[in-house]
């Protein structure tokens, strides 16, 4: 902790700190007083704007920061955003995004996440449906707290906003391909450009191959690999001056070993060393990456969509009318015992599957700038169908007791239909007032069949269903001071709400979870120094969230099941902080960005909260729950930072230059479990990525050299305890392939 708070105060002294990671923000050559820095645009309020002219918490980050820092997926944005995380699961289809330390990962089919996610406007239903490859990527918007007057019930936490390129009016194309160690191969591309005069185009394509980073001992085979390719196309037709149609489609497919969980720990006593002895030559290690398992584990990932966007300018109004739909499916296998014997004797004849499909219609109409203000109203619906189905086999009473086979199927069926709007007010002088406000209304529904053998082991057979419905007013209210064309302060109020879920997991059996609901308030400082050459950012916020929705491990009453995450309403959380960002650049060659985070969240109230599997076996929770009230919600680290370095060495002499960069982000202790169980604490840690770039001068040709994790530091991106039964006083983790340093080189050109 002691060179953890010197890194943060070095920093913050040294820069300033900057919480907005924009690497790649373009650049002007300096003539005369002309500024450096470009316009930074964003649509965090449903328009496109000044990012330093919008009275919300945004970061914004560019495609070209991304490609720099060798950004790939989804889930390694939160190295580059400090008030962004990843609450990561056994696998992507689970794992979700937190912001401010508010976020919910949907284990259930009948749960939301906190954090919307979106890909060019349209919302994404399951968190799972965003963790996917940054291809030909504009930029990505990151909206921090409350935003449920313009986005909606999903966005308790914040927003997720990414925007891929559009279809030029000239003929433009990339192609790279990247090698990584560990026998990892990269390739993508993109064209773009007009078919007629009214009429554009694009085509994304990409692919992955990843033989993994670990060994599972059990057969010798490397585990934590991936297999992937994903397209996408859109066409542009503009109609007339006044109206534009964007088709856009899209369809990926992913097949990955990466839901291998290692052991972590053992903590050995008199009845654990068979339990280590069924490790070896596996050494259970906060390093351990390997696994020793009798069992497959697999992800397999299907997402395709497509998309209508409308846009019509009307009288100086715009209309936007956005239809889509989506379709995500899922399959997996853990193997939950972590060892080559199996305890229960569990086995899958029929992997848990989940097949998704939603349609969303949004419609929306701007006004134009006037002397009195602005405003913006909508309309939003939403529908989903989600259908989930498994068997599980256990033989473990055999032969006394035939095999017990438990088979079931969910069906769940979801409606969301939504009225918002948010009007700004130019008051007197450089003073703005904005009221907004949502109406809600959700339909959920629920349907389980289940059959099994006998009654043995497994929960209950039969059939199960349960509905509910419930509204919401969601309202803002900000006020914003433009001190003069380079700052502005603003302070804003947000209410928040998240609708009711059902959690069907196998041990919940579908009980009721309520709708979670917040108020944050925020202000802020927005300003411009230097002719433009640095941009500093202030934000101070807080939060505070009745009937908190969270995961909780949760043994099985009988100890004849594993632990499970189960949703329950975390009783009062809160959450505070504050946000510095600078971006600067000293001259028209260098770049440096960084940012800092403090996130205070809090568990305020909730006298009976589970306890891990670990802490019962250990006695510290002799009734099985425990007060959690004062302890820190999870995933969440109270310190974050970032920094973000690029330099240009031109040659005069030579056809091309010569880039030099890196990027360092370093974080507090971080708990991975609410049970405040200190066993699943991740201590703070350190990253250095560094990077070299030789590129022409005048032709579109880059090749960069780039070591990602210089001084290869360890840190595990998941870790909770084993239930009772299977693993007892054992902690297991997941270490992703960025906890060791790893080397690479891409070839891109660009035309």
């Amino acid at each position: 902790m002691t060179v953890y708070r010197k890194n943060v105060a070095f920093f913050y002294t040294a820069l300033g700190a900057s919480l907005l990671p924009l690497v790649g923000v373009a650049q002007t050559p300096t003539t005369g007083d002309r500024p450096l820095l470009e316009e930074l645009i964003v649509t965090a309020q449903k328009r496109e704007q000044n990012l330093q002219d919008v009275a919300v918490g945004v970061s914004l980050l560019s495609g070209k920061a991304m490609r720099n820092a060798q950004i790939k997926n989804a889930a390694e944005l939160a190295t580059l955003i400090p008030t962004l995380n990843v609450q990561a699961s056994s696998g992507p289809s689970t794992s979700s995004f937190n912001i401010r330390g508010i976020g919910t990962q949907a284990f259930s089919p009948a749960v939301d996440p906190s954090v919307s996610t979106m890909l060019d406007g349209v919302v994404m239903g399951r968190s799972g449906m965003a963790f996917l490859d940054l291809v030909d990527v504009e930029r990505v918007e990151v909206l921090r707290g409350p935003q449920g007057t313009l986005y909606g019930k999903n966005a308790s936490g914040g927003v997720v906003h990414i925007i891929t390129k559009d279809p030029t009016p000239e003929l433009s194309g990339t192609a790279a391909a990247t090698a990584i160690q560990d026998d990892e191969y990269r390739i993508d591309g993109s064209v773009a450009g007009p078919i007629t005069n009214d009429l554009g185009f694009r085509l994304t394509g990409s692919g992955v191959h990843d033989d993994g980073y670990a060994e599972n001992v059990y057969n010798g085979d490397k585990i934590n690999g991936t297999e992937s390719y994903n397209v996408r196309g859109k066409l542009l037709w503009q109609a007339n001056e006044d109206l534009e149609f964007m088709l856009s489609s899209d369809y990926s497919k992913s097949d990955c070993d990466c839901t291998a969980l290692s052991v972590r720990s053992i903590l050995a006593g008199p009845d654990q060393q068979n339990l280590l002895e069924q490790q070896l030559p596996v050494v259970p290690s906060k390093k351990n990456q390997n696994v020793n398992n009798d069992q497959p584990t697999f992800t397999h990932l299907r997402s395709s969509g497509v998309s209508l966007t409308t846009n019509w300018e009307l009288n100086n109004y715009g209309l936007t009318s956005i239809t889509a739909y989506r379709d995500w499916q899922s399959e997996g296998i853990v193997d939950f015992d972590d060892g080559p014997t199996n305890p229960l004797a569990l086995s899958f004849p029929s992997p848990p599957k989940t097949d998704q499909n939603q349609f969303s219609q949004e419609f929306r109409i701007a006004s134009p700038p006037a002397d009195w203000g602005s405003y913006i109203v909508g309309a939003f619906y939403f529908e989903q169908d989600i259908n989930t189905s498994n068997a599980t086999t256990t033989s473990l009473l055999e032969p006394l007791v035939p095999a017990t086979t438990r088979t079931s199927k969910t069906d769940v069926t979801g409606k969301n239909v939504a009225v918002f709007g948010e009007v700004n007010f130019n008051l007197w002088q450089d003073w703005q007032l904005i009221l907004g406000g949502r109406y809600t209304y959700d339909e959920l529904e629920y349907d389980t069949s289940a059959d099994k053998t006998d009654n043995l082991i497994f929960p209950p057979a039969g059939d199960f269903s349960d509905s509910v419905d419930d509204s919401d007013i969601s309202p803002k209210i900000a006020i914003q001071w433009d001190i003069d064309d380079d700052a502005m302060v603003y302070a804003s109020y947000v209410g928040g709400y998240k609708g009711p879920a059902f959690d069907t997991s196998l041990i919940a059996g579908g009980s009721y979870v309520k709708p979670e609901t917040s108020d944050a308030w925020e202000t802020g400082f927005k300003s411009r120094w230097l002719d433009n050459r640095l941009l500093v950012n202030f934000a101070a916020f807080y939060a505070k969230y009745k009937n908190f929705q969270a995961q909780s491990s949760v043994d099985d009453p009988d100890d004849l099941l594993p632990a499970s995450l189960v949703l329950v309403n975390a009783g009062k959380v809160s959450t505070q902080g504050i946000e510095l960002e600078v971006i600067a650049q000293p001259s028209v060659d260098w770049m440096i960005t960084g940012g800092v985070a403090y996130t205070d969240a809090t568990i305020d109230d909730y006298p009976e909260g589970n306890c891990s599997g670990g802490q019962k076996y250990r006695g510290e929770c002799p009734n099985g729950y425990q007060d959690l009230s004062g302890g820190q919600l999870p995933y969440t680290p109270k310190w974050k930072l970032n920094l973000s370095t690029s330099y240009t060495i031109r040659l005069d002499d030579l056809p091309f230059h010569v880039v030099l960069g890196g990027n360092l982000r370093s974080q507090d202790d971080v708990l991975y479990g609410l049970s405040q169980d200190e066993n699943t604490k991740q201590e703070a840690y350190t990253i250095v990525d560094i990077r070299a770039t030789l590129a022409g001068t005048r032709d579109g040709y880059r090749v960069t050299a780039f070591v990602k994790n210089v001084f290869d530091t360890n840190y595990a991106s998941l870790i909770y305890a084993n239930s009772e039964v299977l693993l007892p006083n054992g902690y297991i983790q997941y270490v992703p392939k960025y906890a060791n340093r790893t080397a690479g080189i891409e070839v891109r050109y660009d035309f």
